[in-house]
C-alpha cells in the first residue's frame, strides 16, 4: 500500500500560517491524549507504547499518515510519533477490595518521530532503530497501579519530567516539545488488559 506523507489537500489548506502551539501550556491543561498498549516481556517487566491522538494544536494530518488525497489513518501503523518506556514491576501487599497493587519503579520515556511509519518494525520490541528520531525523552517518576480484578484493569497517574528535546521539522513546520511542555506532563492512565488510555495535563516548575 503506497502512503502519501501527508494528506495534499490537508497541505494547502494549512499554508504557511499553520500554528504548532509555540507558546508553552499552562499547568494543569491538557496537552496530550494517547492511546496504547504494554507488551510484557517477563512476570515483571513490560514495554509501553502509544501513540498522541492530541498533541498540542496538531492537525490529525500532523500526526498520522494517510492514502493520497485520503484522511489521515488514527491508528499505531500511521502514527509520527510513538512514546517508549521500559518499565518493571513489584507487586506489594494489597488490601480486601484491591486484590493487586503494584509499584513502578522510576524510568525513562521516549518518543520517537518519522514521517514514514510504515517502514517501523515491530518484530523485535528491543530493536527501535526503525521507530525514527528521538525527539524527546523523560524522567518518568515512580508510581502506583492498583487494580480490583488481579490486574487485569486498573489505573496508573505518572509524571514524565522532561529531560531533553530539540526542534524538529514536521513538514516544513518547527516544532519542540519544549515549547508545549517545558517541564514535562502528568499523565492519567486506565488501562484494560494489554491497552491502555490516558490524558496527559502540563505540570509546573519545580517549587
Amino acid at each position: 500500500m503506497k502512503f502519501a506523507t501527508v494528506v495534499l489537500l490537508g497541505i494547502l489548506l494549512l499554508g504557511s500560517s499553520a500554528s504548532l502551539n509555540a507558546q508553552a501550556a499552562g499547568s494543569s491543561q491538557v496537552v496530550l491524549a494517547f492511546v496504547g498498549q504494554s507488551a510484557f516481556t517477563s512476570d515483571t517487566t513490560a514495554i509501553c507504547t502509544w501513540y498522541p491522538v492530541i498533541l498540542g494544536d496538531l492537525p490529525m494530518q500532523l500526526l498520522f499518515s494517510a492514502p493520497l488525497l485520503g484522511k489521515p489513518v488514527v491508528d499505531r501503523a500511521h502514527a509520527y510519533f510513538i512514546w517508549a518506556a521500559d518499565f518493571s514491576m513489584q507487586e506489594i501487599p494489597s488490601g480486601k477490595d484491591f486484590n493487586y497493587i503494584a509499584l513502578i519503579p522510576e524510568t525513562k520515556g521516549t518518543i520517537y518521530f518519522t514521517t514514514r511509519p510504515d517502514l517501523r518494525d515491530w518484530s523485535d520490541w528491543s530493536n527501535r532503530s526503525t521507530w525514527g528520531e528521538p525527539v524527546a525523552t523523560f524522567t518518568l517518576k515512580s508510581g502506583m497501579f492498583p487494580s480490583a480484578d488481579g490486574g487485569m484493569t486498573g489505573s496508573f497517574v505518572s509524571t514524565a519530567v522532561l529531560v531533553s528535546s530539540h526542534t524538529f521539522a514536521i513538514y516544513g513546520k518547527s516544532f519542540n516539545f519544549a515549547d508545549l511542555m517545558p517541564h514535562g506532563m502528568t499523565c492519567f492512565e486506565t488501562g484494560v488488559g494489554e491497552s491502555e488510555v490516558g490524558t496527559c495535563t502540563a505540570i509546573g516548575p519545580a517549587q
